[in-house]
């Protein structure tokens, strides 16, 4: 049985590191056909400038597309479909994103969350609780998915690479979806339907800490990493970063799916070795929950997007020495039928989240209290500001006053990436 291959190149110039990988996979000709239409999918679903590692590096952008067009393609699309809440053009221009793929000559530039023209597709024994995606007709069409990832540090997934990055081409109705359901086994189940037949992960300046988003810390990595085998290639960035593969669930569920393979008996290395790149990154939410004993959480049923944001708005806590001044108090995600036993009302009982405005509800009715964290998910600081200020978020009077509210975020933010900085040099 052959190997899945996977190509390692380390340097300096992002389109030499880029030509390099390709050509230890059989070169850019072997893997594009002539004549086709190709997509490039890159990571740029936030708004984070180029130097903060949110968005896969233009550099490596603009590689990618001016190595596929030697293959002489009759089309390159750039695709992407922003995080629910994010505009995906403002996006793509603040990251840089935009700009690359225009000087490097691509022929369309594509917002998915705005195309009208989707088709449905079936999901064939689905694992999670999607039974149909709705996907853009060009991309079900196209000849060729160049999926274009940068590796950063994730509060649901543990990290984001090339299997997570395909999440990235559905619209926001069933981007919910996936956040409410099983994560790990709906996104294997859109690979079912949609498969990148090649993926390069920019590990340039991957991101460590608290990602996925602007307090993650940018690492200079200087690696390219290209497979046809999304999954391979994930195991493989694993073991260069020092991270257990059994510490991650979804590439059991990949397997499940027969996407790829994780084994590296089973893995081809190729360009440089894993020894000779290796470089561990702090990947701070392996423990899940149970790194923080002295807090009481209730998180059944709950969503990845709110236990993600929970699981950042604990880590900040600890980082900003919140932590041991709110011990004890009760947290509580996703629907309840009930009012879960044990709990302390008052505040310190805070729920988190739109799904539980019926168990609010019902405390109401008894004539108890608890604090309440709206949205679906909240807002990146309101769960961690519930705990600090013991108050409803959002608050009315940072409500009144965006300005204040933005500036507490960013000062706030800044703190912690220093924070962050000092525990890396010590």
């Amino acid at each position: 049985m052959s190997k899945s291959i996977v190509s390692i190149v380390k340097g300096t110039v992002a389109k030499k590191m880029v030509e390099d990988a390709l050509n230890h996979l059989g070169g850019v000709e072997s893997l594009i056909r002539e004549g086709s239409t190709v997509v490039v999918k890159p990571n740029g679903g936030h708004e984070g400038p180029p130097e903060s590692s949110v968005c896969t590096s233009p550099a490596v952008v603009k590689a990618v597309i001016e190595a596929i067009q030697k293959a002489n393609p009759k089309k390159i699309i750039l695709a992407e479909a922003a995080a629910i809440g994010c505009d995906t053009m403002n996006c793509l221009e603040i990251s840089g994103i935009k700009k690359a793929a225009e000087e490097a000559g691509v022929d369309d530039i594509r917002d998915i969350k705005s195309d009208p023209d989707l088709i449905r597709k079936k999901i064939e024994n689905p694992r999670s609780a999607l039974r149909n995606i709705k996907l853009p007709r060009f991309l079900l069409e196209a000849d060729h998915i160049v999926n274009v990832p940068i590796f950063k540090t994730h509060v649901s997934m543990v990290f984001t690479c090339a299997l997570k990055n395909i999440k990235g081409v559905v619209q926001d109705a069933i981007h919910g979806t996936m956040h409410m359901t099983n994560l790990a086994a709906a996104m294997m189940d859109l690979w079912s339907v949609v498969r990148a037949d090649l993926s390069i992960a920019d590990l340039i300046r991957p991101m460590e800490g608290y990602g996925p988003h602007t307090t993650g810390n940018p690492v200079d990595f200087g690696c390219i990493v290209a497979s046809q085998d999304p999954v391979a290639l994930d195991a493989t960035v694993c073991r260069m970063i020092g991270l257990p593969i059994k510490e991650v669930d979804y590439f059991e569920a990949a397997r499940e799916r027969g996407l790829g393979v994780v084994d590296e008996d089973k893995i081809e290395i190729r360009g440089n070795t894993i020894k000779e790149v290796y470089k561990r990154l702090h990947l701070p939410y392996l423990e899940g929950f149970a790194a923080w004993p002295e807090y009481n959480f209730y998180i059944e049923n709950a969503c990845s997007s709110c236990q993600g944001l929970m699981a950042f708005s604990m880590a900040k806590l600890k980082l900003l020495d919140g932590y041991d001044m709110n011990k004890g108090i009760d947290i509580v995600l996703g629907r309840k039928k009930e009012i879960p036993e044990g709990v302390r009302f008052g505040k310190n009982l805070i729920l988190v989240g739109d799904c539980t405005k019926a168990l609010k509800k019902k405390i109401d009715t008894a004539g108890e209290s608890c604090l309440f964290v709206m949205g679906c998910p909240p807002g990146e600081p309101l769960p961690y500001w519930a705990v600090v200020d013991r108050k409803d978020q959002p608050d009315l009077e940072l409500l009144g006053n965006p300005k204040k509210g933005r500036k507490r975020m960013e000062d706030e933010n800044e703190a912690l990436l220093k924070k962050m900085k000092t525990q890396r040099s010590e």
